[in-house]
C-alpha cells in the first residue's frame, strides 16, 4: 500500500502538470536565452520545421528569416527544431502590459542557429515576428523594400 501511495504522489506531482518536459535541445535553447540575459518563465514545447527555397518567399518563412542575423542557405531542407519559451527581461515584455515575451529558438544538430520573439498577449495577435533580441526586419536590414526585393530575387520560386 505504501508503494501505491508513493507512486500516486509521484504521478500527481509530475503527471498533472500541463508543462511540457524540457528536451535536450530545449536545455540548449534555455541556456542560450539565459546567456542573452533573459529569464525563462516556462518551456512551451518543441516542434519541427523544414525550410525550403520555394517557401522562403512565402509567409511566415520570409518573415522568420527576415529577422535572423544569418542567411538560410546552409539550413535549407533540414529538420530544424523549434524550442518555444515564455521569457522575461526582453525589450518586448511591456508592449501589451504582460511583462513577458514569447521566444522561439531554432536548433540544428544540438546548436542554436537563430530564433525570434513575439509579444505576449492575452488576446491573439497578428504581425511579423521580431528578432530574438526584439528588433524588426528594418532595424536589422535597413530599407525593407530594398531588402525584400533582394530577398525575392535570390529566393524566388
Amino acid at each position: 500500500m505504501k508503494k501505491v501511495f508513493i507512486l500516486l504522489i509521484a504521478f500527481i506531482l509530475t503527471g498533472c502538470s500541463n508543462q511540457p518536459t524540457l528536451t535536450e535541445n530545449g536545455e540548449i535553447a534555455d541556456s542560450y536565452l539565459q546567456k542573452l540575459g533573459y529569464e525563462v518563465v516556462s518551456y512551451e514545447g518543441e516542434s519541427m520545421i523544414i525550410f525550403t527555397k520555394p517557401r522562403l518567399t512565402d509567409m511566415p518563412d520570409e518573415q522568420i528569416w527576415g529577422v535572423q542575423y544569418t542567411e538560410p542557405d546552409e539550413y535549407l531542407d533540414k529538420e530544424i527544431l523549434l524550442e518555444k519559451f515564455l521569457i522575461k527581461n526582453h525589450p518586448l515584455d511591456d508592449q501589451f502590459d504582460m511583462g513577458k515575451t514569447n521566444a522561439t529558438v531554432m536548433t540544428l544538430n544540438g546548436e542554436v542557429i537563430g530564433g525570434w520573439s513575439f509579444p505576449h498577449s492575452k488576446e491573439p495577435l497578428v504581425g511579423a515576428p521580431y528578432s530574438i533580441d526584439g528588433k524588426t526586419i528594418e532595424e536589422i536590414h535597413g530599407d525593407w523594400q530594398k531588402w525584400n526585393n533582394e530577398w525575392k530575387s535570390k529566393y524566388k520560386k
